[in-house]
């Protein structure tokens, strides 16, 4: 991680003003790791750290993301990604700035580059481990939202939006997929304040017996809203004979079967799992089909065999079939 001076892009200089106006001078600019590349649109180019004294916390935003750059033939100018990202972390007195989390958000800038997927409200992110590496916080996960300050801007290059990452608990993680991200968040600002600081020592919401039950009233009640899952861990294998396996994590497996028996209730209904370079979908047909269409696996499968299906994913580790889908294997590992 190195110090840099803050861009001087159009785009740069309106978002600079933009932030300062609500937060103040940047207490420091990072170039991410690896540095700044220039390739394509929306390249990360820096990350302003700003200390925000009334809420107690750092504010970090991303700048580059949302900037357009060299369309893919060399010529001309591709649009960026429309967005920049911010995360807010809780500070002490005369601590520094939390240069974790400038790596943390040039990970997920490299993310969307390599992946082509943009985040959006709502997006939920499994991290698959502490959101500061190496250290034993519970916070593994999180949602993205409309930063509460900054909004959206009329930048020079178009309209922008700021989406803030807000940190979550793997049992926060389970709720928002089973129940709803509102409904978490709602909760999760008791504590946190409005503006969703993310505190590394903060203990699951189900930690405290009243919440658990609220929680629990509440999902009951009004159901869930999650409409696609997004994860690291989906892998494709091709073998031979035109078959395929699938490979997918634990966790997302165990949020996967519920997710079925929700979403294919009628036909014509799909519910997709998002990879970082290919995608799962499943719908309800007439038939239990499936096929390999460059990087999606497509499978079909009739509304009486949702549940069979569903039943594959319940989070236990091992290999899986349906007979109804020949050649297709689905590997669930920890």
């Amino acid at each position: 991680m190195s110090t840099t001076p803050p861009p001087r892009s159009r785009g740069a200089t309106a978002v600079r003003a933009h932030v300062e106006s609500h937060d103040g001078p940047a207490a420091g600019w990072y170039a991410p790791r690896p540095p700044r590349s220039g390739r394509g649109p929306g390249a990360l180019e820096a990350v302003g750290v700003h200390r925000v004294a009334d809420g107690g916390h750092w504010h970090l935003v991303t700048y580059g993301l949302s900037e357009p750059g060299p369309g893919r033939s060399g010529a001309g100018k591709a649009p960026g990604w429309g967005f920049e990202l911010t995360l807010r972390v809780a500070s002490e007195p005369g601590d520094e700035p939390p240069l974790w989390a400038v790596d943390f958000l040039a990970g997920l800038a490299a993310y969307v580059g390599s992946s082509g997927h943009p985040f959006a409200e709502g997006h939920l992110l499994d991290l698959r481990g502490p959101i500061r590496s190496g250290s034993s916080t519970a916070i593994t996960a999180g949602v993205v939202v409309a930063d509460p300050v900054l909004g959206s801007l009329d930048a020079p290059h178009g309209p922008l939006q700021f989406l803030q990452v807000v940190g979550l608990t793997a049992d926060e993680l389970e709720l928002c997929r089973a129940w709803n991200v509102e409904g978490v968040l709602d909760i999760v600002s008791r504590t946190e304040g409005e503006l969703l600081v993310t505190r590394l020592d903060r203990p699951p919401l189900t930690a405290d017996s009243a919440i658990a039950a609220e929680v629990a009233r509440r999902a009951a009640a009004e159901g869930s809203d999650l409409h696609e899952l997004r994860i690291a861990t989906l892998r494709f294998r091709a073998r031979r004979r035109g078959r395929v396996d699938v490979q997918m994590g634990a966790g997302a497996a165990a949020a996967l079967g519920p997710a079925l028996r929700r979403e294919l209730v009628g036909e014509g209904a799909s519910f997709t799992v998002v990879g970082d370079d290919s995608e799962l979908r499943f719908t309800v047909g007439a038939e239990a089909t499936w096929s390999l269409d460059g990087t999606t696996v497509e499978a079909t499968v009739p509304l009486d065999g949702v549940d069979y299906a569903a039943a594959l994913f319940d989070g236990r580790t091992g290999w899986g079939r349906a007979s109804d889908w020949p050649g297709l294997r689905f590997r669930i590992v920890r």
